[in-house]
């Protein structure tokens, strides 16, 4: 339902607008309407900021204690005293704002001034600010740490991991700038990077025949083989592209390391995309084993030839096995799903492909694997697999270590 709704803060002009709504008699969801807010925002706006109007407690006339009938006399002093409910006030339109019964009511009025609200949200907002436990000078020097890494991509995590400096949570400092405290540097809700999700297919898809070679290949097979080879690392295989006409960027991820790698490709074919397999065997000759052992991937047509991917078509060697998952279930290969987000944040969806080149890609994937992750106890993938494989390797795979303010997650990264 927030999705429906601007966010909840309410300017003058809102308040304006349902001053007048209140004045013409509006119930809460109609105001709602006006002001495109929710019902419950109206509800809460109106009792949080209408202004009290005791009645004449003198006159005993006006006694209006929902227990008179029972008691015969009422004092507003009584212990049990509680005045009758008036459904159109507190129930449809929240204020007594030009109500034709007003002069004849004998209940407490309950009145909504728009420049009222408006000030006494003013007010508390700067209270809220003048609260925070921080001067003046410590707010500018965060701002100025976390300005410019944020406008290269980066996360509040990321950014709080890599400058221990600002003693802040990311708790802390995402309430910060929801507060408002850092709005004079440009630094809002807007501002921060979000994830990229995947939409849920709605219909259903058609079922594909199985080719008879996935027979020992499949997900079961493969929760066998790491139950009976512990030792042997699995790297999750993918496609990601942004228009089915390509060009398509074929991606890996060592699911020990978290390390990603990226080839580009203008088909999207089986015999494309295992020259990836022949390039990083050429390159890494014996230490190939020690990363393509044993690969995980989905069942898309590019994929669906395994005889190819783990046979060295030049030697005849046997060099990968390979594993599918079940149809329509990409969380068996979470690590590479995931990290294809990333892939989103540098090249979103719409930008035009055709300038990608090898050594963009490369790029790309090293301020990737340059940025500090909690499933890997604050390490880069690139510290990870150093630690475990060594920078020679690393160089080998075209990959570089990028300084930590130096890591950037946006498209102007690739167009440079």
């Amino acid at each position: 339902m927030n999705n429906k709704y601007n966010k909840k803060h309410l300017s003058l002009d809102n308040r304006i607008i349902l001053e007048q709504c209140i004045v013409d008699g509006f119930r809460k969801f109609e105001t709602a309407k006006q002001i495109n807010k929710s019902p419950s925002t109206v509800a809460k706006e109106i009792s949080k900021n209408r202004k009290t109007r005791l009645r004449d407690s003198f006159n005993s006339d006006t006694n209006q204690c929902i227990y008179l009938k029972d008691c015969g006399v009422c004092n507003i002093k009584c212990r049990d005293y509680t005045e009758n409910k008036c459904y159109l006030r507190d129930r449809f339109v929240g204020a007594c704002n030009n109500c034709p019964e007003s002069k004849r009511c004998k209940l407490t009025k309950y009145f909504y001034s728009a420049k009222f609200a408006h000030n006494n949200y003013l007010y508390n907002l700067k209270d809220a600010r003048e609260s925070v436990n921080l001067t003046s000078t410590e707010l500018t020097y965060i701002a100025n740490i976390i300005k410019p890494l944020i406008n290269q991509g980066q996360s509040l995590y990321t950014i709080l991991h890599n400058h221990p400096e600002v003693s802040l949570s990311v708790k802390t400092l995402y309430t910060y700038i929801e507060m408002g405290l850092f709005n004079d540097w440009g630094i809002n809700n807007m501002s921060l990077k979000r994830k990229v999700r995947r939409k849920i297919r709605s219909k259903k898809l058609k079922k594909r025949s199985e080719p008879a070679d996935y027979s020992g290949r499949k997900y079961e097979n493969y929760l066998d083989f790491i139950k009976l080879n512990p030792s042997i690392p699995t790297t999750e295989m993918d496609t990601v592209y942004n228009s089915h006409s390509g060009p398509f960027i074929q991606t890996f991820i060592f699911q020990n390391t978290g390390l990603m790698l990226g080839r580009l490709h203008s088909f999207k074919n089986v015999e494309s995309m295992t020259s990836s397999l022949d390039y990083f065997q050429d390159v890494l000759d014996d230490e190939y084993s020690k990363l393509f052992s044993l690969i995980l991937t989905d069942r898309g047509t590019e994929f669906s030839k395994p005889r190819i991917f783990e046979i060295n078509n030049e030697t005849g060697e046997f060099r990968t096995n390979i594993f599918y998952c079940d149809p329509q279930r990409p969380s068996q290969k979470p690590h590479v799903e995931n990290n294809h987000n990333f892939i989103k944040e540098i090249l979103p969806n719409g930008m035009n492909w055709y300038h990608l080149t090898q050594e963009k890609i490369d790029l790309m994937f090293s301020h990737i694997n340059s940025v500090p992750r909690k499933s890997l106890g604050g390490k880069t993938p690139y510290e990870t697999f150093s630690f475990f494989y060594g920078e020679e390797i690393l160089n080998k795979l075209n990959i570089q270590k990028i300084q930590k303010d130096k890591v950037t997650l946006q498209p102007y990264l690739i167009k440079i």
